[in-house]
């Protein structure tokens, strides 16, 4: 058997990358199907693999690894590069990530290779399913059609990411880019693949991830039928997480809301009252769950001109969070930002979403100190917000409830319309890829507005020089659900695919 890991990116030999990731999987399954003491080095052959009785059994625990860590690293580069979450210090190469307008493929966490480079580990996942799907399987007298189906996801998402979240990828070693159309359509596909050979948990998470696929392809007919068999299959608390473990794998969001000393990641300031979500190293990641189901069929129901339905599915998403678990946590965020000032820290503080809105309260909680904290969904709409609000105000509504209840899943940047280059070593090894074609360039709507100030409000200084605090209000700068509302529209009416 010759095994030819299908890659996109490295020039890495390959029997050392095969050897990472199978100790990846006998540290995560203890699997023993390479005796050591045949090995004279630590390399693995391609003869070690062909001799296991179970490769595929064998490598599908590093590719539930592999899962996790292109999940993770995703949603640390997309909410810094939303308006989400703002980059304190510069444990992350500057704050590049907070003026979408400037990312560039040498941007330090975009052409990152590391845990937090998205490019890099979705690559790593595509690559890695492709070669358990397509050289491995195909020998494998003994894998089930559930293992199968697994792989299938995995390659899904990737696509899926991918398809959400850049402008063009290759998807094979020294290709030319593939649009995110295409992206989407292959993640689609395999999602069916899952679906057909999966047991229920596995089908049922395709089906999620295909009414996902679908709202991004602009397939209404499609995103709602899948939406809806996800609740049916699923259950109405439906919830689909990535877990890790604290020790081997890494929850990347918590590590930069929580454990690291800088606290990198800041949240808006409205919304304050969710963070930091991921308390524990060991935070599992929702990939689906039961109330993206039903903003998407919300979402459908506007595209169909139908706001009561529309209504109706915004309220199921709101009490489905209601349910979901709230935490206490003693937190010790000092809530600093780039210039030593203190970002909005108690709860006196109200909040405006854009200039003249209203104030609100109880957006901000009171820290240093003990906070309840969401960690699946929370959102602070709620149903007679929504059943009193105007029919043209849902579609902005529709997006708030999205970014509140999605936080931190790496949905936002999608729901923006921002893109994102592919890495610069991409452009500097793939012979096919050039500086200025397709899919080396950030995307950046003309809505956007420029520099960091989806990020900004005001006043910055809320404190006087002797530590008391002299601002109560503070007004965002852009209300960017607002702004998408009204200029982008519904991404399932608009999806932004490119070519």
């Amino acid at each position: 058997m010759t095994i030819r890991f299908n890659r996109t990116l490295s020039r890495t030999p390959f029997h050392l990358l095969l050897g990472a990731l199978l100790a990846v999987t006998l540290t995560l399954a203890g699997c023993d199907f390479l005796d050591p003491t045949e090995v004279e080095n630590p390399r693995t052959t391609d003869e070690d693999l062909a001799r296991a009785e179970e490769p595929v059994s064998a490598l599908l625990p590093g590719l539930r690894a592999q899962f996790a860590r292109a999940l993770s690293s995703t949603v640390v580069v997309t909410e810094f590069a939303s308006d989400n979450f703002s980059i304190n210090g510069t444990g992350l190469g500057g704050n590049d990530l907070d003026f979408p307008a400037n990312i560039t493929p040498n941007e330090a966490t975009t052409n990152s290779t590391g845990q937090n480079g998205s490019y890099w580990n979705l690559q790593e996942l595509r690559a890695l399913a492709d070669f358990v799907l397509d050289e491995i399987a195909p020998e494998d007298d003994n894998a089930t059609d559930v293992q199968l189906a697994e792989a299938h996801y995995y390659r899904g998402m990737a696509y899926l990411m991918q398809g959400e979240n850049f402008v063009a990828v290759p998807t094979e070693e020294d290709g030319a880019p593939v649009a995110a159309r295409s992206l989407l359509q292959e993640a689609a596909g395999e999602f069916q693949q899952a679906r057909s050979l999966g047991n229920e948990e596995v089908a049922t998470w395709a089906a999620a991830a295909l009414a996902r696929t679908h709202r991004a392809l602009g397939n209404t007919g499609e995103a709602a039928s899948f939406a809806q068999t996800t609740l049916q299959e699923g259950g109405a608390d439906f919830l689909h997480q990535r877990l890790y473990d604290g020790d081997n794998l890494d929850n990347d969001p918590h590590d930069y809301l929580v454990q690291r000393s800088l606290q990198e990641m800041q949240p808006l300031p409205r919304l304050d009252f969710l963070d930091p979500k991921y308390i524990a190293e060991d935070a599992g990641i929702a990939v689906a769950k039961a109330e993206e189901m039903h903003l998407i069929l919300a979402e459908v129901a506007l595209a169909d001109s139908d706001p009561g339905s529309a209504r109706s599915h915004m309220v199921d998403a709101i009490n489905v969070a209601a349910d979901r678990p709230v935490v206490e946590f003693n937190d010790s965020d000092p809530r600093f930002d780039n210039d030593l000032n203190t970002r909005p820290d108690t709860s006196v503080i109200e909040i405006a979403f854009e200039e003249g809105a209203d104030f609100v309260s109880g957006l901000v909680l009171n820290r240093p100190g003990l906070v309840n904290v969401p960690t699946v969904s929370a959102t602070h709409i709620t149903a007679d917000d929504v059943n009193n609000a105007s029919d043209a105000e849902l579609t902005r509504l529709l997006y708030l409830l999205r970014q509140e209840i999605l936080l931190l899943e790496g949905r936002r940047l999608h729901d923006l319309g921002i893109r994102l280059p592919m890495m610069l070593r991409e452009i500097d090894t793939n012979p096919n890829i050039n500086a200025g074609d397709t899919g080396t360039e950030v995307a950046v709507p003309g809505y956007i507005p420029p520099g960091n100030e989806m990020d900004r409000y005001a006043p910055v200084a809320l404190y006087d020089d002797n530590g008391n605090l002299v601002e109560t209000q503070v007004t965002i700068l852009h209300d960017m659900n607002r702004v998408v509302a009204e200029q982008r529209g519904l991404v399932i009416e608009a999806p932004q695919l490119g070519q």
